[in-house]
C-alpha cells in the first residue's frame, strides 16, 4: 500500500505560490524575494542600530561616568578639615566612595607646542577606584611631586614621552600673575574617552602647592549607586557641610551627551522601523499580485470543494512563510553583525590607517555594542505583527473571488 506524506493543503499551495519557478509566476517570485530581502535588511539594521545605541548608553554609565564623578562638592576657598568631611560623607547611604581632589586649569608647553589641560591632583591614600584601575592597567602609580601623568592624545600633541619635561603655565590671581612649573612626565595613560583630550594627573599636594594652597583641597569627588539620584543627593549633602561648599553633578557636565544618545537611539530606531514597515507593504503588493494572477486557480479550487476559509489560509500561509524567513534571517544577520561589528571596524581602520572615532569629536574612540535578548524579541514580535496585518487584507480579497465570474468564459 502506497504511503503519502501528509501535507496540509493551504501550506502546500502557499509554498508553491511563493517559490513557483514557472515563467508565468516569475514576477510574483521576484517580488517575494524582494519582500524577504526587505525584511532581512530592516530587521538586521534595527537590531544592529539598537545594539550600538545600547552600547553607547552602557559605556556612558560604566566607562565615562566611572572616570567622571557623579557628584562634585566644590569649595573654592579651600577646605582644611576635609579629612573629617570625607569620613562623615562616607557613612551616607547610596555613596560608594568619597575622594578629595585639587584641580587647576592651565597650559602645558614643550618644544613649541601647547595644550590646554585640567591638572587634577589626587591623593594616594584616597585614590578613586576608577583611577586606581586606570593606573593599574597602565602599570602606573600616583605621581610624586614635580611629576605628571599625561593622556596619550596630550602626549602626542606635545610630542613628549615618558621621562621628558614639560612646563605647566597656570593663572594665579590679579596680583601674582602667571605661574610656571617644570614637571617630569612620569607616565602616559588612556581612558579611551573624551577626557583624554584635557586630563593630566598629578599629586594632590603638588597641585595644591601650584595653586598656593597648604593642606587644603578644592573639592570632593563622590561616586554613588544610582547616578540619576546625584542632584537630590547633592542638596542633601550640602546641609551637612559648612558654608562655602557648592556642588556640580554629572547632568551639568555630561547630561547633554546622555540626552543626545537617547534622542539618536529613538530617531534612528524610528527610521529603521520604517524600513520594516516598507517591507510589510511589499508583502501586501506581492500577495495582491498573487491573488490577481491566481483568480482562476482559486475559482477551480472552490469548485473542487475547498472551503473559503482554506483559501484564506493559503495566502496567510504564503505571507507567514515570507515573514518567518525574512524575520529569522534578519535576526540572524543582525546578531552576527552586532557581534563582529567591532572587529570589522578595527579591520577597516587598519586597512585605511585612520581611526573612524576620535575622542576629540566623539565621547569614546571605539564602537560599543550591547546586544540584548529583550530587544531582539521585541523587534521580532513587532515585525511579525506588522507582517501579519499586511497578510490579512490580500487573504480576505482571495476569499471573495466568485467562481462563476472567473470561469464564465
Amino acid at each position: 500500500m502506497e504511503r503519502r506524506l501528509f501535507r496540509p493543503l493551504p501550506i502546500y499551495i502557499g509554498l508553491r505560490y511563493t517559490f513557483s519557478g514557472s515563467s508565468k509566476d516569475s514576477l510574483v517570485s521576484f517580488i517575494s524575494f524582494l519582500a524577504i530581502t526587505g525584511l532581512v535588511i530592516g530587521v538586521a539594521l534595527l537590531i544592529l542600530v539598537t545594539s550600538v545605541m545600547n552600547g553607547f548608553e552602557r559605556e556612558l554609565r560604566q566607562k565615562i561616568l566611572n572616570v567622571v564623578p557623579h557628584l562634585v562638592l566644590v569649595n573654592k576657598s579651600g577646605d582644611f578639615n576635609w579629612r573629617s568631611h570625607v569620613s562623615e560623607l562616607s557613612d551616607f547611604d547610596n555613596i560608594i566612595e568619597v575622594s578629595p581632589y585639587t584641580e587647576s586649569s592651565g597650559l602645558l608647553y614643550s618644544g613649541g607646542n601647547t595644550q590646554a589641560v585640567r591638572f587634577l591632583g589626587i591623593s594616594e591614600t584616597h585614590i578613586p577606584l576608577s583611577f586606581s584601575e586606570l593606573l593599574y592597567e597602565s602599570n602606573l602609580s600616583v605621581p610624586l611631586n614635580d611629576e605628571i601623568l599625561l593622556s596619550r592624545p596630550i602626549a602626542d600633541s606635545l610630542g613628549v614621552s615618558e621621562g621628558d619635561f614639560v612646563r605647566f603655565i597656570f593663572p594665579r590671581n590679579a596680583f601674582k600673575g602667571v605661574g610656571l612649573n617644570y614637571l617630569k612626565v612620569a607616565g602616559i595613560f588612556s581612558t579611551h574617552t573624551e577626557l583624554d583630550q584635557v586630563l593630566a594627573i598629578g599629586n594632590l599636594e603638588q597641585v595644591a602647592r601650584v595653586l598656593g594652597l597648604q593642606e587644603t583641597i578644592t573639592g570632593l569627588r563622590i561616586q554613588i549607586v544610582d547616578p540619576f539620584m546625584a542632584r537630590d543627593l547633592g542638596f542633601e549633602l550640602l546641609r551637612s557641610l559648612p558654608k562655602g561648599y557648592g556642588f556640580q553633578d554629572w547632568f551639568q557636565t555630561h547630561g547633554n551627551l546622555y540626552q543626545a544618545i537617547q534622542l539618536s537611539r529613538n530617531m534612528v530606531g524610528l527610521l529603521v522601523f520604517l524600513i520594516v514597515a516598507i517591507a510589510a507593504f511589499n508583502i501586501i503588493s506581492m500577495l495582491m499580485m498573487t491573488v490577481i494572477n491566481k483568480r482562476r486557480e482559486i475559482a477551480i479550487l472552490q469548485t473542487l470543494g475547498v472551503a473559503r476559509a482554506s483559501i484564506t489560509c493559503i495566502f496567510l500561509a504564503q505571507g507567514t512563510l515570507i515573514s518567518v524567513l525574512g524575520i529569522g534571517l534578519g535576526i540572524l544577520t543582525g546578531c552576527l553583525s552586532a557581534i563582529y561589528l567591532s572587529d570589522l571596524i578595527h579591520l577597516f581602520e587598519n586597512f585605511a590607517q585612520e581611526r573612524f572615532l576620535d575622542t576629540s569629536v566623539y565621547p569614546i574612540d571605539y564602537v560599543p555594542v550591547d546586544l540584548r535578548a529583550l530587544d531582539i524579541l521585541t523587534i521580532g514580535l513587532v515585525a511579525a505583527v506588522l507582517n501579519a496585518g499586511a497578510c490579512l487584507y490580500p487573504a480576505l480579497r482571495a476569499n471573495g473571488v466568485a467562481p462563476a465570474e472567473e470561469l464564465r468564459y
